[in-house]
């Protein structure tokens, strides 16, 4: 995949800034235990997002405690599309 700075020079678009935008926001990801993540951060280049798993309200389980690092183009992917 590409990323999403060169995503952002080749057509134009802004997905990077909407990232940033949505920041301590959550979103439905699959790659969680629980299915929900929160967008913690946006690396300064753009190319990576910090994220940490948090609360479902459609399951008991529980999220794990850890931050995780993940290609923006995937996060924005789970949050936008």
């Amino acid at each position: 995949m590409i990323s999403l700075p060169i995503q952002d020079q080749f057509d134009g678009s802004n997905k990077v800034q909407e990232l940033r935008d949505a920041i301590g926001k959550t979103f439905s990801d699959n790659y969680s235990s629980t299915g929900n993540s929160k967008l913690l951060e946006v690396s300064k280049d753009g190319t990576y997002c910090v994220i940490q798993e948090c609360k479902s309200e459609y399951s008991d389980k529980a999220p794990k405690s850890r931050k995780f690092r993940r290609p923006s183009w995937l996060i924005w992917n789970g949050m936008f599309y």
